[in-house]
C-alpha cells in the first residue's frame, strides 16, 4: 500500500476519472431488483484511501456494481457471483473493448432478421387465410423451426403467448452467433428486457405474476433501445479512455461461492496472482445475503431459464447450493456447516434459533417453511464464518472489508442482528480487527407487522 501523500494524489486520480465517466450509465444495461448504488463503491474509495495500485475484490457481485464503479474508477477488481446471469452481466459491463463496427453490422443483420417474424407472430393469430392477398401468402415467413414450447421452469403466467414466443425466435438467433464479447451484448440486452418490459413480472421484493401486464409486447422496440443504449455507452467510454490521461482498472469476473473464495482465486485468477498484486487483496466492498426469504433464483429465473441455466431443478439446485444459505429454499439435508463450525456457541445465534425451535413447539408448528427457520439462521452464519476465514487468508495486512448488510424481522418478527453477530464472528473467530457497524440506511420491512429494520454497513480491518 502506498504512503499517505501518494494516497491523497491517486485519490485525485481517479476523481478524475469519475468525473469524465460518471455520465456513463452501463450500470442501467441490466439491474438486480437487490442492487446498491455506486454511490456505495466511491464513497468508500475516498474513505479508505483505496488507490489505483490497490485490488478490491467483491466476492456477492451481483450484476456487477462494484467492478464496474472500480474500473471507472482506474481500480483493479474481481467480482465472483453464483448466478450465471451475473457472471454475464458483469463481464459484459466491464468489457470495453468491443469491436463496435462488428457489433453495429450484427445488430442491422439481427433486427432485419427478427422485425418480419416478430410482424407475423403479432399479427398472424389474428387473421384467417382470407385475410392474406397472394403477395403477403408468398412472403409469409416459416417458423416451423423454432420451438415455442414454454419452458418447464418458467413460473405460471410470467410470459404471455406472443412475447414468449418473440423470445424463443430472438434466442434461436442469438445462439447461432459466435461466442465471443459481442454476442454478449445481444445475450446482457436480451436478458434484461425479459422480465418486467416483455414478461408479466414485478418485484415487491419478491418476483410475482403481475397480470396487468400480460398481452403483446413490442419486444423488437424494448430490444433495439437496449442495444442503442449499449452503443451509445460504449461509443462514449472508448473514446474517453482513449486520451492518455485516462487510467480504467483491469477487472476479472469469476463465477464462485463466497465460502471457498480464497481457494478459489488462488487456482483461477489472472489478477489475484499477477506480479503487481501478489496473491493478495487489499480491499473488499460487498452487499451478502442476510437471513431472509429473498430466492434469487426466482428473481432471475426467466434470465437463467433464457441463458440455458434452470432447465430443470436439477441446474436450480446447483446454483442455490453454491450460494450462502440464507431463506429456507435454499437449505438441504446435507448441510451441516452449523455443526462443522459449533455455531451455536456464539451466543446470539443460539438465544434466536432456541427461541424460533421453543416457538415451533409452542405453536405445534409440524410442516411448512418455518420448520427450516432455526436451520437457516445456523446454516447462514457457518456459512458467512467460513467466508471470512477465506477473505483474511488472501488480504493483505491492513486491509479493510465493508459488507453492505441488512439486519432482519423476516422469521416471526425475531429480531435478528446481522451485522452484530457477523462482527462477533469476524473478531473473535476469524482475527479480524477493530470492526465497526455504520448504519447505511433504514429498509421497509417485508412483514407489515415488523419496524423498518436497519441496513448497515459493517467495516472489519486485517491487522498490520
Amino acid at each position: 500500500m502506498n504512503t499517505v501523500r501518494d494516497n491523497e494524489v491517486d485519490k485525485l486520480k481517479h476523481q478524475s476519472n469519475i468525473g469524465r465517466l460518471d455520465d456513463v450509465s452501463i450500470h442501467s444495461w441490466y439491474r438486480f431488483v437487490y442492487a446498491y448504488s455506486d454511490r456505495v463503491i466511491t464513497g468508500l474509495a475516498d474513505e479508505f484511501g483505496i488507490t489505483q495500485d490497490d485490488l478490491i475484490l467483491d466476492p456477492f457481485n451481483g450484476t456487477g456494481t462494484t467492478t464496474l464503479a472500480a474500473k471507472k474508477l482506474g481500480i483493479d477488481a474481481i467480482g465472483t457471483d453464483t448466478s450465471p446471469a451475473s457472471v454475464l452481466s458483469a463481464r459484459t459491463k466491464t468489457n470495453w473493448d468491443v469491436d463496435l463496427d462488428e457489433f453495429r453490422k450484427r445488430r442491422k443483420e439481427l433486427l432485419d432478421t427478427l422485425e418480419p417474424i416478430f410482424s407475423q407472430i403479432g399479427s398472424g393469430e389474428n387473421k384467417t387465410l382470407g385475410d392474406f392477398s397472394s403477395s403477403e401468402e408468398e412472403n409469409e415467413i416459416s417458423l416451423e423451426k423454432y420451438d415455442f414450447t414454454e419452458p418447464k421452469k418458467t413460473p405460471k403466467g410470467w410470459l404471455s403467448e406472443k412475447p414468449l414466443k418473440k423470445m424463443k425466435v430472438m434466442k434461436y438467433h442469438i445462439e447461432e452467433m459466435p461466442d465471443n464479447d459481442v454476442t454478449d451484448l445481444f445475450k446482457l440486452a436480451m436478458i434484461a428486457i425479459l422480465p418486467e418490459d416483455v414478461g408479466n413480472v414485478r418485484f415487491g421484493p419478491e418476483a410475482t405474476r403481475d397480470r396487468k401486464q400480460e398481452g403483446d409486447k413490442d419486444v423488437l422496440l424494448y430490444f433495439e433501445q437496449k442495444l442503442r443504449q449499449m452503443e451509445d455507452d460504449l461509443e462514449k467510454v472508448q473514446q474517453t479512455t482513449n486520451k492518455d490521461d485516462v487510467v480504467v482498472g483491469d477487472v476479472e469476473i469469476i463465477r464462485g461461492d463466497a465460502r471457498q473464495i480464497g481457494d478459489q482465486l488462488r487456482e483461477e485468477s489472472t489478477l489475484l496472482n499477477s506480479e503487481k498484486h501478489e496473491g493478495e487483496i487489499d480491499y473488499l466492498i460487498t452487499s451478502p445475503p442476510y437471513p431472509a426469504e429473498h430466492d434469487y433464483t426466482r428473481n432471475q429465473r426467466l434470465e437463467l431459464i433464457w441463458l440455458n441455466a434452470a432447465d430443470d431443478n436439477k441446474d436450480l439446485q446447483k446454483i442455490k447450493k453454491a450460494n450462502i444459505r440464507s431463506h429456507t429454499k435454499n437449505i438441504y439435508v446435507a448441510d451441516n456447516e452449523g455443526e462443522q463450525v459449533n455455531i451455536r456457541e456464539n451466543e446470539h445465534v443460539d438465544e434466536i434459533a432456541s427461541k424460533m425451535e421453543q416457538y415451533i413447539i409452542d405453536e405445534d408448528i409440524s410442516h411448512g417453511f418455518g420448520n427450516y427457520y432455526p436451520r437457516v439462521v445456523e446454516e447462514y452464519f457457518a456459512g458467512m464464518q467460513h467466508h471470512f476465514e477465506q477473505v483474511y487468508d488472501i488480504m493483505s495486512p491492513g486491509g479493510k472489508a465493508a459488507y453492505v448488510v441488512g439486519d432482519s424481522g423476516s422469521y416471526w418478527q425475531f429480531e435478528i442482528p446481522t451485522a452484530k453477530i457477523l462482527k462477533e464472528l469476524a473478531e473473535e473467530r476469524v482475527g479480524f480487527v477493530n470492526a465497526e457497524i455504520k448504519l447505511w440506511r433504514n429498509m421497509a420491512a417485508t412483514t407489515a407487522d415488523y419496524d423498518d429494520v436497519k441496513e448497515n454497513i459493517l467495516v472489519l480491518s486485517k491487522p498490520e
